[in-house]
């Protein structure tokens, strides 16, 4: 595999671009260690791998993605956006019933815990390719926005292809009709800069609060099914 090529920082980029890029840069070294404990993960056969491995590839590669997304947003809205004020939209997420509180997620069955993940991490597969799509249409947007936004869709992959044999193992379905629809899939291709730009807000909005709740789901099992990990509230 390739390594990675980091974001260029140019001599006259503003001081916050230069701290996105650079931060950008180490956690797409996290993404690229993630794969290569994919790698090893899925050489061997899904019923020889330990429960508690699978949940780790799955830990660090949220966490690895979840940098990025939080970069992505910091920039949006720190970066082009920092003298623009834009309402929020209601998430496409907020339709599912979710633990919110960590009592309320450590209460939480782990097939349950199992099958939110897979249905909010499914449900930004299609925002996610649009919004790669559309930063190179952003007024203002720089290139290491594209990186990161193409990071964040290819994390977010991974991680739904790390779910898949902690989902056979714990025999978890998920109905066709349990993803949630987006249907913002217009205004991020709107050739109107401030429907764009608001999109485009609204988005690593809500995918930043999506992303801290699969860590937190994601932790949470990671310690029930772990002897080794030192967890809070371990029964």
């Amino acid at each position: 595999m390739a390594a990675p090529r980091l974001a260029h920082v140019a001599d006259g980029d503003p001081p916050h671009l230069i701290a996105f890029s650079l931060t950008a840069g180490v956690s797409m070294l996290l993404l690229v260690s993630t794969l290569f404990l994919w790698e090893h993960v899925a050489s061997n056969p899904s019923d020889a791998v330990p429960t508690e491995a699978l949940y780790d590839y799955v830990v660090k590669k949220a966490s690895a993605t979840n940098v990025l997304v939080a970069n992505m947003h910091d920039e949006v809205n720190l970066g082009f956006l920092r003298r623009v004020a834009f309402a929020n939209k209601p998430c496409h997420t907020d339709v599912l019933e979710s633990p919110e509180s960590p009592q309320e997620v450590h209460n939480t069955k782990i097939p349950d815990l199992l099958k939110s993940v897979a249905i909010i991490t499914h449900a930004w597969v299609k925002p996610l390719t649009n919004l790669v799509s559309a930063v190179p249409a952003l007024p203002g947007a720089s290139d290491n926005l594209l990186r990161t936004a193409t990071g964040v869709m290819e994390g977010n992959n991974m991680l739904r292809e790390g779910l898949k044999p902690i989902l056979n193992r714990t025999h978890v379905v998920v109905e066709d009709n349990a993803y949630p629809e987006w249907s913002g899939e217009s205004d991020l291709q709107s050739s109107d800069e401030d429907t764009l730009r608001s999109a485009v807000h609204s988005l690593t909005t809500c995918l930043k609060g999506d992303m801290q709740k699969i860590i937190n789901y994601l932790r949470d099992m990671w310690c029930r099914a772990s002897v080794r990990v030192d967890c809070p509230d371990r029964d």
